[in-house]
């Protein structure tokens, strides 16, 4: 080995040292940074060279380190692993606000301002029974009428801008989704430029991949990695980023279609997305496709039913006017929408009975409805409080699912401090090995010269 080469070695051990000094020390500044992951220096024994002025002819060991790369420590298993959870996570837990948020429609006060109006309705109707001729108790029996039609009007015009409302945060939401995709093609690019220069943009990796985590909580994704360090994102199938190109997603919302859709550009067909593994996109749609819809045909088949049996018990009766056949509800409003008081009926026109004044066979009948109905009313509710009370189930279980894959992806990728530290340690007691060689080989040269 020659002096020179001893001068060499000791420089590049150095350097060397001092990279991977400055890494771990870039470390330890972002340990509470969000999507930051711990950079490693990758070491390579360089080999030896001839020429110099050498002490003995003898083979040289070498000719000391070089840094190969500065790499971040990911383990691709576990990014899968967390963004399959991510994608659960977003599903469930979004599902589970809009299913609670839609119990509440309908289940304002627990319940009781819907099911006290219907049965306020049949219990004046069993107070009507008790006194047929009594005109303040006919009148009972239109005003709770009233309360009945304004309340199930109202239940349907909160279900209408409910739905409404899901609309908006589903644009917003595929608003953000374009967003994403379209910076993670711009960092493809910043991505792919470096590796070709043989180095590597830690940064834009550690971004795209938060990025990347976040789109798996709004829509579920397929990720490919490419060989010019570019990722590939399919939905559903779809393409959705290709290199530097993304594709972006476009909603579509009534009255334009029957339902809300959200397709990918240039697909023939819109996103398949299921409810609670769809992510929020998933979740969003299902409530506007399904839930929302399901619990207004529901509450429309309870006023439906209300208008025709109470009118056709009615139509069987005569009223203190003498009037007969007469409908008590509008039988053109047989939606919830729609529900309304048959026009001109009047506290006499009610018909109480089929016979003379004191009879209290129609009241009686109607009164009797009112268990069915309830009962109807009820299991509406009571399937709304399963939807959303088995959407709450299923986002505590993904995320702890979820929280479990984070934890061990935060083991191989987070910043440990005492890790860090020992590494400081390593690398200082290194730097000093090396700088005592370049002593030696100072005082060597000396002694050389000296001669």
């Amino acid at each position: 080995m020659s002096l020179s080469s001893l001068y060499s070695t000791a420089r590049q051990a150095l350097l060397a040292n001092q990279a991977a000094t400055n890494a771990t020390g870039q470390n330890v500044a972002n340990a509470e940074t969000a999507g930051y992951t711990r950079r490693t220096v990758a070491f390579r024994a360089t080999p030896p060279t001839g020429g110099g002025l050498t002490i003995r002819a003898t083979p040289s060991s070498g000719s000391g380190v070089s840094v190969e790369s500065f790499d971040r420590v990911r383990n691709g298993l576990l990014d899968q692993a967390v963004r399959r959870g991510m994608a659960g996570s977003g599903g469930a837990d979004t599902g589970a606000l809009l299913l609670a948020g839609l119990e509440s429609q309908l289940a304002a006060d627990g319940g009781d301002a819907f099911l006290g109006a219907l049965g306020g309705f049949f219990d004046a109707w069993s107070d009507l029974a008790d006194a047929p001729t009594d005109l303040g108790t006919r009148d009972a029996v239109l005003a709770s009428a009233g309360t009945l039609a304004d309340t199930l009007r109202s239940a349907d015009g909160r279900l209408r801008e409910y739905g409404n409302a899901v609309q908006s945060d589903l644009t917003a939401t595929v608003d953000r989704t374009n967003a994403i995709l379209a910076e993670v093609a711009g960092l493809n690019t910043s991505i792919r430029v470096a590796q070709s220069q043989g180095a590597s943009d830690l940064d834009a990796l550690d971004r795209r991949d938060v990025l990347l985590d976040e789109l798996s909580g709004l829509v579920p994704v397929t990720l490919r990695d490419q060989s010019d360090g570019s990722v590939s994102v399919t939905i559903d199938g779809m393409a959705a980023v290709q290199g530097d190109q993304a594709l972006p997603l476009t909603v579509a919302l009534p009255p334009a279609v029957a339902t809300a859709t959200v397709t990918t550009a240039g697909a023939s067909r819109p996103l398949q997305l299921h409810s609670l593994e769809g992510g929020a996109i998933g979740a969003q749609l299902h409530l506007l496709g399904t839930a929302i819809p399901d619990a207004r045909a529901a509450l429309d088949a309870l006023a439906a039913d209300v208008v025709a049996t109470v009118n056709a018990a009615h139509a069987g009766g005569t009223g203190l006017d003498g009037s007969t056949g007469r409908a008590f509800f509008d039988p053109a409003g047989t939606t919830a929408a729609t529900i309304a008081l048959a026009s001109g009926l009047t506290a006499e026109g009610v018909a109480a009975g089929a016979g003379g004044p004191g009879d209290a066979s129609v009241a009686t009948q109607i009164a009797g409805l009112g268990e069915a109905t309830n009962g109807s009313a009820v299991r509406l509710l009571a399937g709304l409080g399963a939807q959303a009370q088995k959407a709450s189930a299923a986002s505590s279980a993904s995320s702890a699912v979820t929280a479990h894959a984070q934890a061990l992806r935060d083991g191989v990728s987070k910043v440990s401090l005492d890790e860090e530290m020992a590494n400081l340690i390593r690398f200082q007691q290194s730097y000093a090995a090396s700088a005592r060689v370049l002593e030696t080989a100072t005082s060597l040269f000396d002694t050389i010269l000296s001669l």
